[in-house]
């Protein structure tokens, strides 16, 4: 089963918000806004921060009242993932078209995630999305709370390492 989920890039805390909430219904559209949420931590670590905490579990936050979500991702575990992202702004561009022979080059009007398998039933998924920078799809664990809305549970292996390109290959 291989799934295409297709979105633009949003920059704006409250479209994301809005657009999540339309959309929230979908385990693969809330893995989706993830990614895009991560794609932000390139040009404004702070808001890609406040976007993550609608997306994944409460359990991951704490309450901010300088986050325009009034939460923030928790400093031991979600929050490092932030980190990773910034560092290598290639992993989030590797999930929506970005690969090590097109220097991780996206179209944030046209990004597009591909979902290779879901593992379970009910409110507790497993999904595999495809990297571009991975020889193995990336697992993401997704739960359906009480409002019907899916929210990630356990995602680390989504901020892990992708291939050099051919151009840092070669600067040695």
């Amino acid at each position: 089963m291989v799934k295409k989920v297709k979105k633009a890039m949003i920059t704006s805390f409250k479209k994301f918000k809005a657009a999540w909430e339309k959309d929230a219904d979908s385990p693969y559209d809330s893995i989706m806004y993830y990614i895009i949420a991560a794609l932000n931590v390139e040009k404004d670590a702070e808001l890609a921060n406040a976007m993550m905490t609608v997306v994944v579990s409460k359990k991951d936050c704490v309450e901010s009242g300088k986050s325009p979500s009034g939460l923030i991702l928790r400093k031991t575990g979600a929050a490092y993932y932030i980190g990773q992202f910034a560092g290598n702004p290639n992993i989030a561009k590797s999930y929506v078209g970005g690969t090590d022979t097109n220097g991780y080059k996206i179209s944030k009007s046209a990004l597009q995630m591909t979902v290779v398998r879901t593992q379970g039933k009910g409110k507790k998924l497993k999904i595999f999305i495809q990297s571009g920078g991975k020889d193995n799809p990336t697992p993401i664990h997704i739960a359906q709370n009480s409002s019907g809305q899916w929210k990630l549970t356990n995602y680390g292996s989504i901020c892990t390492g992708v291939k050099k390109t051919p151009e840092e290959l070669g600067d040695f």
